[in-house]
């Protein structure tokens, strides 16, 4: 019997994380205080089902409206 495939839905809902990264300030006192920065991970099946396959490299692109992601060929 063959396996069901499932319909991967169009849109993911994700959660904006954070990681800390050193400052780059021309400031002495400011440059070693750590600094909170957006993060989000991407992972699952639907990423290859978009197109990406693993040691691929992909494009981001930022807009004002949000991000593209589009897998290099």
């Amino acid at each position: 019997m063959a396996a069901k495939r499932k319909l991967l839905p169009k849109t993911r809902l994700l959660t904006v994380g954070y990681h800390y990264y050193e400052s780059q300030h021309k400031d002495i006192e400011l440059r070693y205080r750590p600094r909170q920065v957006p993060v989000l991970r991407l992972s699952g099946d639907w990423l290859q089902a978009a197109g990406l396959i693993v040691g691929q490299k992909a494009r981001v692109k930022v807009t004002k409206r949000g991000l593209m992601i589009v897998p290099e060929e």
